[in-house]
């Protein structure tokens, strides 16, 4: 069946018909300043799955419409138009078919850049309205709308997981494309990966094992290389587990190839599949030929190995080919947190009965009001996750909608259990943490039934309550106190709240280490809140703040709560509380080389006898009683260090880069006791830190 109007007929595009879709190649290639580049292969994939409509005019394409059918809504790709044939009612013909045809589907997505010309006048006089505000995943971090085109299905219950955001590892020769050489008639080939549908979907990450890849490139290339990759953010697993992989993938080849010989190259590209695996990224991309047809097939055989069996080695072209299909598989798979033996996994549309346990009957909640919701929340783009202990209980559940410069948060929920209290406040920082990876600036709770266990934690959290509303305000600020109080002026006009208070040069240590906390992350330059940089062994660390991380699970008390305590021996040192600490991993030989790889808030030194300090701190430290004994010495007595906010940084500041920074600035030439870190040496360390992609 087609659509026929003023001599322009709308029909499906076999995926036969490979004149047609050549020219719907060549029209999209037209406009791809504002559609982007889109691997020729796509087009014919979409075709084969019926979602490519052809507006036909004397048996020529003037316009197509591409789209995808995530779970039970369609998503618009490309909507496309030949010049001469625009306003003349064709886009109306393209979307009411597409609408017409997958009726039974919740509505209609599209995303578009604000930027674009008249572009508002265009999505409401297709039928669309104003769904929400997002920023883009490109490099400049467009503003966009996000328009809804409504099926009126008012009943339905099947949340919907779009958009799913796919982790994908690069390799060095996409980083290049995409950076380094982006004029090269070759690196066209990658610029699929910022085409706005492909952006929004994935998140691009550079694993550790790039820096050997680098060792073949002359220094200046280097050290660009090593520039542009730290605008991505860098996963790392454990990496003994590392090492462990990369020595079955050479075992592997070796026995699939006994007659090569493995030059430096190959080996490299190993630890880089290695290290993509160990930190549970399952998508790699390459151009390379021989990893994607000689070593990609032998990765389904290691059944001992599920990190490597996972892992997918394609092109970027096939990633488009087949990006639903990888999302959808890694976005279900549940995702351990913090290290602990809780994960989360997305819901799904046979998540209902599950999601209806958290009725809250006490507060006086029907449950055809939790099947609003839910059904509210099927029409909005949003984080929707459950969450369970390792006997599969359920323990928690929240979804997230961001608009613009707001996250939302329309449920959020944590049943009676044992440790309710704690899974509340990792719940509310996990909100400030997804808001600060999009952008927001505000958390916003507008679930009307928060559990006592929420109501508690919202006011451990620093959250404020304005009109029977919690807020939280997540200000990506490191200023003086003048500069921070703007930042947080604009966050609050966001909700429609007056300024926030103008903060006086040199605050107390104590007012500071406060708006910090309530102003996460903001960091104040021109209080009186000193810095420290202390050294902490790769032991101590992993199971203490999550990093290295390890195979085996933390106690909850550590990796889902938000205080920590740290001892030492109760030597004279520097250290007062409060101020801020940051953490100096020393050098290991499984580790690597020292490395600064977080911060905290340091609330309170306490000093006492070791089985006073042990009584008292001994579920938030990871030191035995014999560890806090050795520390003492023969004083007989230790120091528990109390810190809360850590902030572990998305790139490690290595020491090299360290002693670099310093020969302009100020800053300790060793770290071994806790020494002072000057106040603009630390916001220069935490700017590294975090110039990375979001």
């Amino acid at each position: 069946m087609s659509t026929k109007s003023a001599n322009v007929v709308i029909e499906v595009v076999a995926g036969t018909d490979a004149a047609t879709i050549e020219r719907a190649v060549e029209l999209g290639n037209t406009a791809k300043k504002t559609l982007g580049l889109f691997p020729r292969e796509a087009y014919f994939e979409y075709a084969a799955k019926h979602c490519l409509l052809g507006a036909m005019r004397d048996g020529e394409l003037v316009g197509y419409a591409l789209f995808r059918l995530p779970r039970n809504e369609v998503t618009l790709v490309h909507l496309c138009v030949d010049k001469p044939f625009r306003e003349k009612g064709v886009a109306q013909l393209l979307v009411d078919e597409v609408s017409r045809r997958h009726r039974a589907r919740l509505g209609v997505r599209a995303k578009c850049r604000d930027s674009y010309a008249d572009i508002q006048r265009v999505w409401r006089g297709l039928g669309f309205k104003h769904l929400g505000r997002a920023r883009g995943r490109g490099e400049d971090k467009a503003p966009m709308t996000v328009w809804w085109l409504d099926h009126e299905h008012a009943n339905l219950f099947t949340p919907v997981d779009e958009p799913t955001e796919l982790a994908v590892a690069i390799d060095v020769n996409i980083l290049m494309d995409l950076h380094t050489r982006k004029d090269h008639p070759q690196a066209e080939r990658s610029q699929v990966l910022l085409a706005p549908d492909v952006a929004d979907r994935i998140e691009m990450v550079v694993p550790h094992g790039l820096e050997r890849d680098l060792d073949r490139h002359s220094a200046e290339s280097r050290s660009r290389l090593a520039d542009v990759a730290a605008r991505y953010r860098r996963p790392s697993g454990p990496p003994k587990r590392a090492e462990e992989l990369h020595e079955v993938l050479l075992d592997a080849v070796r026995t699939a190839e006994p007659d090569r010989a493995l030059t430096p190259q190959d080996k490299g590209d190993l630890w880089h599949l290695a290290e993509t695996a160990g930190a549970g990224i399952q998508v790699f991309l390459t151009w390379d030929e021989r990893l994607r047809s000689q070593v990609a097939p032998l990765l389904p055989r290691l059944v001992a190995f599920p990190e490597l069996m996972a892992l997918r080695v394609i092109d970027p072209h096939h990633l488009v080919v087949h990006l639903d299909e990888l999302a959808h598989s890694v976005a279900y798979q549940p995702r351990t947190l913090a290290g602990s033996s809780f994960s989360t996994e997305l819901a799904n549309a046979q998540s209902e009965a599950v999601l209806l346990t958290f009725l809250d009957r006490r507060g006086g909640e029907t449950k055809q009001e939790l099947k609003s919701r839910l059904n509210a929340l099927a029409r909005a783009p949003r984080s929707h996750s459950i969450v369970r202990a390792s006997d599969g209980t359920t323990v928690g559940c929240y979804a997230s909608i961001v608009d613009d410069h707001v996250l939302k948060a329309p449920l959020l929920r944590v049943p009676d259990h044992p440790d309710a209290d704690t899974m509340a406040r990792y719940l509310l920082w996990t909100l400030r943490l997804e808001a600060r990876s999009h952008g927001a600036h505000v958390v916003r709770i507008e679930d009307p039934y928060l559990s006592p266990a929420i109501e508690r934690a919202a006011s451990h959290e620093s959250y404020q309550r304005v009109n029977d509303t919690w807020h939280s305000w997540v200000v990506e600020a490191a200023g003086t106190g003048a500069q921070v109080s703007s930042a947080v002026s604009a966050a609050q006009a966001q909700v429609g709240l007056g300024p926030a208070a103008l903060l006086p040069p040199r605050l107390a240590p104590e007012s500071a280490a406060q708006y910090e906390r309530t102003w996460w992350p903001a960091k104040i330059t021109d209080s009186d809140l000193p810095h420290f940089a202390v050294a902490i062994q790769p032991r101590w660390s992993a199971e203490l703040l999550g990093e290295p991380q390890t195979l085996t699970h933390r106690p909850t008390t550590l990796a889902l709560g938000r205080e920590h305590v740290y001892y030492r021996g109760n030597h004279p040192s520097v250290l007062k509380a409060p101020g801020r600490v940051l953490w100096y991993l020393t050098q290991d030989a499984t580790t690597g080389g020292g490395r600064f790889i977080g911060t905290s808030l340091l609330d309170a030194i306490d000093i006492g006898a070791p089985m006073e300090l042990h009584e008292q701190f001994a579920h938030y430290g990871v030191f035995a009683l014999a560890d806090i004994d050795g520390a003492a010495g023969q004083r007989g007595s230790a120091q528990a260090l109390r810190v809360s906010y850590t902030e572990l940084f998305p790139r490690h500041i290595r020491w090299s880069e360290y002693l670099e920074l310093i020969q302009s600035m100020d800053g300790p030439k060793r770290i071994q006791g806790p020494v002072r870190m000057p106040t603009a040496t630390f916001a220069a360390i935490y700017d590294m830190a975090n110039t990375t992609k979001r």
